[in-house]
Parts: structure tokens; sequence; C-alpha cells
């Protein structure tokens, strides 16, 4: 992605006419950055507040000397955290709800006097509810946008590669089906 004040951000390579000279798109790819950087085109990077917990409006556009590109950035402002509670609290459903329709058959024939659902079966949906329930209450205690990041991202443990992974609370520590296998 490239930024120029007279023709704006070009976010994919394109033809250009700069000063009465035609530029084809390929300037782009084969073009060093100081090259570029003579006709008045630089790079440019995104500096986006994450959406989950910000409005964002208002595209500024300021040149970072020390690195040489353009910083297109917008003003934000918090989202209601009412809002994002519900938000994250549908996806939990949304996932039970998913994960629960796979093995209603089960249920279903059972209730219709046909083979009844194995007791492997039954301990797991009752679980996949209890863990719902308790991610929305751990949702519901979530007192400000700060817990709610930390609830998005908590640090995991430290894989083989020494890396710590960031778990989402909201997805991550469901149960596996009776049937499930890993990998």
């Amino acid at each position: 992605m490239w930024y120029s004040p007279s023709h704006g951000l070009i976010k994919t390579p394109r033809a250009i006419t700069k000063d009465g000279l035609q530029h084809p798109a390929q300037i782009f790819r084969k073009w060093s950055k100081a090259e570029l950087a003579n006709i008045g085109f630089h790079p440019a990077r995104l500096s986006v507040a994450d959406h989950r917990y910000y409005n964002t409006s208002g595209e500024q556009y300021n040149f970072d000397a020390a690195t040489n590109e353009w910083v297109v950035s917008y003003s934000s402002s918090e989202r209601n955290l009412d809002e994002i509670k519900k938000s994250m609290k549908a996806q939990v459903k949304s996932i039970v709800s998913s994960a629960l329709s796979q093995s209603d058959w089960m249920s279903i024939r059972e209730h219709d006097g046909g083979t009844a659902m194995s007791a492997d079966w039954k301990t797991y949906r009752a679980s996949m509810r209890a863990t719902s329930n308790t991610k929305e209450a751990e949702i519901d205690a979530l007192a400000d946008l700060d817990a709610v990041k930390l609830y998005n991202n908590t640090p995991g443990t430290p894989n083989e590669n020494g890396g710590v992974p960031n778990i989402d609370n909201v997805t991550a520590g469901w149960p596996n089906d009776p049937d499930y296998v890993a990998p």
C-alpha cells in the first residue's frame, strides 16, 4: 500500500500519471522505495483500533520521517461495554447451539421412543450447557474494557517453540464430543 498527497491511498498497484508522465502498475512492484519516493509515493500502513472494542472515524494521514512512510490512522472511541458483552454472549450461544445441534437427532430419537442416547453423549451435552452458562456468567462479570480485552486475549501455556499463545476464552475451553479423535 502506498500514499501520495496528490493521488491518495493506493491499495493495489495501478497505472498512474504523475507530472504528465504515465507509469504502469508494475512500478509499485519493481521500483525501489527510494525510486517511488522520488516521484512522491511512499509506503503506507494502517494503524487501526480493534473494531471489537472501538468505533472509528475520521481518517488521518501522517508522515513518519523515522520510517519514511505514511501512517493512516483513525479517531476512535470505546464501544459501549454492554453491547460488547452482548455480542460476546451471542457468540457463546452460537457456539453451543451449533455444537448441540449436531447431536439433537439422538435426543429426538430417544424422546420419540427409539434408541436411547448414550450416557457419554448426555454428559457431553450437559457439559456444553454448563460451559455456556459459566462463560456467560464470566462475561457478565467483566467490569470494564480492559477486563473484556484480557478475557479475549488471555496468555496461555508456553508452547514447544517458547511462544506464549493468547487464548480467546469465548471460543476456547469447550468440551470435545465423545466421538472426537485428537489429530
